[in-house]
């Protein structure tokens, strides 16, 4: 328990962190060459998309394990569940660590100069959509 609950604090102080850092570029703190972020920003972009590709393999987590219907089977379905989908799972860490990489990508985007060009892209192309539709 102490571990879960320490990688909640490791993670909510680089969700913090990082949304310092995003805070930071807005306001000028500090810039990055496009060069530079580009390939911070892939390699960032590459860990969400492993991330995501999880989201498919944990829904597994979702459901309840069947270990009968015995007063012991039910407790430690019930245990395992709560382990896997509780607020100091590493399921949770993981989501965490997901948002820390979208604020770290924003923050490297505003810093570079880019973050404007992206959600004029977000945009332009939800505008071409809509019309379709």
């Amino acid at each position: 328990m102490f571990g879960a609950a320490t990688n909640m604090a490791n993670m909510a102080a680089a969700k913090s962190a990082a949304s310092n850092l995003v805070d930071s570029a807005k306001n000028g703190g500090f810039t990055v060459t496009k060069e530079s972020a580009d390939e911070l920003i892939n390699t960032l972009s590459k860990f969400v998309d492993e991330i995501d590709a999880m989201d498919f393999t944990l829904a597994a987590f979702d459901q309840r394990p069947q270990l009968g219907g015995h007063e012991y089977g039910q407790l430690v379905a019930q245990h395992m569940h709560e382990s896997a989908n509780g607020p100091n799972s590493a399921r949770m860490v993981v989501r965490q660590l997901k948002e820390v990489l979208r604020l770290s990508i924003e923050a490297l985007q505003r810093a570079s100069g880019q973050y404007e060009e992206t959600e004029a892209t977000v945009v332009d192309t939800l505008n071409r959509t809509s019309k379709t539709i």
